[in-house]
């Protein structure tokens, strides 16, 4: 019975963090020359984890739109040097790589799509 608790608990895991085409970066390799989200997030973060289905139905919906997934965990440094403290966070960065906004905290997808649109990142 254990072992059956366990793996749907890790198919869960797996299933939800599915982010479709989001790439899934280092800090260091986020491409500059355009506005773009950054996603921060983490292994075993819930409120990370119920986001990715709503990014993911934006970039199939919005696939020019440049998202970015960092994982923490896997990206420590680079986390460090965005100054994340607060998981989930999505930052918005300009075509130079500079922050120009941030959200600390969970959203919902019209709060994304909302924020998108604010920062110049959304490509209809």
């Amino acid at each position: 019975m254990k072992k059956i608790v366990l793996f749907l608990i890790m198919t869960l895991v797996v299933i939800a963090y599915d982010f479709g085409n989001i790439p899934k970066v280092k800090v260091v390799d986020i491409p500059k020359g355009k506005i773009t989200m950054v996603q921060f997030g983490k292994t075993e973060c819930i409120w990370c984890e119920q986001m990715a289905p709503y990014l993911k139905e934006i970039n199939a919906k919005y696939p020019k739109t440049p998202i970015y997934y960092v994982n923490t965990d896997k990206d420590i440094l680079g986390a460090i040097n965005m100054n994340i403290s607060v998981l989930p966070a999505s930052v918005f960065l300009d075509e130079e790589g500079k922050e120009i906004g941030r959200h600390e905290g969970y959203l919902l997808p019209e709060q994304i799509m909302e924020l998108l649109r604010k920062y110049g990142v959304l490509v209809e």
